[in-house]
């Protein structure tokens, strides 16, 4: 996905933030290493999986690049 110049930011993506407890933050981490994923790529997908999931489409689950 292209980037837009000079933000540093992928076009079409949304910036968000939260505040989560360390301790889950370390699993996340965990199970982001063992997917060989970033944390954030790791949460985008496990998080758009899961929509997927909950809104009964039955497409092939995706990953992020």
């Amino acid at each position: 996905m292209a980037r837009k110049k000079g933000s540093g930011k992928m076009i079409g993506m949304t910036q968000i933030s939260i505040s989560l407890p360390q301790s889950l933050v370390e699993q996340i981490d965990e199970l982001a290493k063992f997917d060989n994923r970033n944390r954030s790529n790791f949460i985008a997908n496990t998080l758009q999986n899961l929509a997927r999931e909950q809104l009964g489409v039955s497409e092939k689950k995706k990953t992020i690049k």
